[in-house]
């Protein structure tokens, strides 16, 4: 609860929470929700994330974020949760900016053809890691499968990196 203590004192009001079913169901959103709505900010919980995030649940999610309007943006969970955040938090941010220009396909990641949008103008990223396997709530990349072509696309850019990371 004391490490959500930012969130209130930087004022925010609106708080999407992205998770998986299984954190949800055991009561891992409930921590955090119920601190954010004692200090006043009002919550919503998207928790349809499963292993390897596809593009229709990333969707789902950015229209759940598009209608609430969250100013703050918390991913909690391992990284199908955090990818799944990150690129909701781009859709959400940047509407009218297509997935496919911001995949990844090389390499390097200071090499880029394409300039990805500011972020952060709309809501911070904040992480809750629940796991110490992937390192996402720190890193600046996700990854996201398109359901038609079972194709993973990576999304590589230092503006994915999460405002705040707690673990």
């Amino acid at each position: 609860p004391i490490a959500l203590d930012e969130v209130i004192t930087d004022g925010h009001k609106r708080a999407l929470i992205v998770t998986d079913r299984f954190l949800f169901n055991n009561g891992y959103a409930d921590q955090i929700t119920s601190v954010l709505k004692a200090a006043g900010v009002e919550t919503e919980v998207f928790f349809e994330v499963e292993a390897d995030p596809t593009l229709s649940v990333v969707r789902k999610g950015a229209e759940l974020a598009n209608s609430f309007k969250p100013d703050v943006i918390i991913a909690l969970g391992g990284g199908s949760p955090m990818d799944a955040a990150k690129i909701m938090w781009v859709m959400y941010e940047h509407p009218e900016t297509h997935f496919e220009e911001l995949a990844l396909r090389f390499m390097d990641i200071r090499k880029r053809i394409y300039k990805f949008p500011k972020m952060g103008v709309k809501a911070k990223m904040i992480a809750v890691t629940t796991t110490s396997g992937t390192g996402s709530e720190v890193t600046p990349f996700a990854v996201v499968t398109d359901d038609a072509t079972g194709q993973k696309y990576p999304l590589a850019d230092y503006a994915l990196t999460p405002d705040m990371a707690i673990v």
